[in-house]
């Protein structure tokens, strides 16, 4: 059994979210992730410093991220309006997930088939033209917490809904998809707010009441977020330089007069962040047919000599002349077996082979086998 648990275990944990990471997936990817950067062989200065640079790289790779949430947005498949909904709320990544979840939607059914108290129990089948599926899901609905839940466990590992319950979804009519299943951790605004222990303590009233950590701790953060995002452009970043700098000017003059009344800041709006959409797929060129090579190309047609009629534009193959001729024919003059043989042009002359020697019957010629003659349409 401790051999095979690879098939047993994901049974009995799949209904607690992880983030659809298994057990040892995050430590495994981290040293996967780390060994690119240290190895065994670094000194401790030159780990620390290696150390950093990774995690250098997995910030930079998380504003890349955020910046791709923010200016980016997925190309929609359908007409769904759930899906139309999702692509503001969540995540590139995650959404990219999401919606292929609401294409493999349309291939399942879902039938009622028993109620017993405050659930009611649906199987959904797959269902396609020609093709059937032994495997089916049984969808639970909980009436009493308006509350879906599938047998696969989608939405309680991955934290996102599954095709069954899209499926269970669309045949209620249900266009939008309810809170209740959408994870603020899979959300574009997943990283605004704070945490409740940074204002703990703290009171609109007196503010004074607030000590100096957490005053410190809620500016930090309120900062960090706004770098965030203004580090993505240059434009913002050289805005809010100068921003900062006002800020600080206006802090001090604040410190030295304690009038908050006078203040020369002016706030200015955020200019509307410009949507990208994917680039629509397009096929690639040169593919479907076969590219000639230049010699290939040089050598035309036209240039090709019969070897039968000895005419241009065609071969034996295609020759208009072998197929008025009889097989027999072809097979005697292609295998040149012409000793004892005799052989009638068409045009009243005729050549026997005697040894080795051709002569014609009507004395134009005699010949040894050694020599070559083209008469007419015959060549020996």
């Amino acid at each position: 059994m401790f051999a095979i648990r690879s098939r047993w275990v994901p049974a009995y944990v799949n209904h607690i979210f992880s983030a659809g990471m298994s057990s040892s997936q995050r430590s495994e990817s981290n040293h996967s992730f780390f060994k690119r950067y240290v190895t065994r062989k670094n000194s401790l200065m030159d780990f620390i410093t290696r150390f950093n640079m990774a995690l250098r790289h997995q910030r930079h790779e998380e504003l890349v991220a955020n910046h791709i949430d923010i200016s980016e947005q997925p190309r929609l498949t359908s007409k769904f309006q759930m899906e139309n909904q999702m692509v503001h709320v969540y995540t590139k990544k995650i959404f990219l997930l999401f919606q292929k979840e609401i294409d493999q939607s349309h291939f399942y059914v879902c039938t009622k088939i028993s109620t017993s108290g405050d659930s009611k129990i649906y199987v959904v089948e797959r269902r396609e033209h020609g093709k059937t599926f032994d495997r089916v899901r049984h969808i639970t609905y909980y009436t009493e917490t308006d509350f879906i839940s599938c047998s696969c466990r989608t939405f309680e590992f991955n934290g996102y809904p599954c095709r069954h319950v899209i499926s269970y979804l669309r045949k209620k009519q249900v266009l939008l998809l309810p809170d209740k299943y959408i994870l603020r951790r899979w959300t574009k605004n997943a990283k605004l707010g704070y945490p409740d222990d940074l204002t703990e303590g703290f009171s609109t009233d007196d503010s004074s009441s607030m000590s100096l950590m957490a005053r410190h701790g809620l500016l930090s953060h309120k900062a960090s977020l706004i770098v965030d995002e203004a580090a993505l452009t240059d434009e913002h970043s050289t805005f809010l330089i100068g921003e900062f700098e006002s800020l600080h000017l206006r802090v001090k003059e604040i410190a030295t007069t304690g009038n908050i009344g006078s203040s020369r800041y002016k706030s200015i709006t955020r200019p509307d962040s410009v949507t990208i959409q994917d680039p629509s797929a397009v096929r690639a060129k040169g593919c479907g047919k076969r590219l000639k090579s230049g010699k290939e190309k040089s050598i035309s047609k036209q240039n090709r000599q019969c070897r039968i009629c000895g005419q241009h534009g065609h071969d034996k193959r295609t020759c208009p002349q072998r197929n008025e001729m009889t097989n027999t024919d072809v097979d005697q003059r292609d295998n040149a077996q012409y000793d004892g043989t005799q052989f009638d042009r068409g045009d009243d002359r005729t050549f026997t082979s005697h040894d080795g020697t051709f002569t014609s019957h009507d004395g134009t010629f005699t010949s040894q086998a050694s020599s070559h003659y083209d008469v007419g349409n015959w060549f020996f």
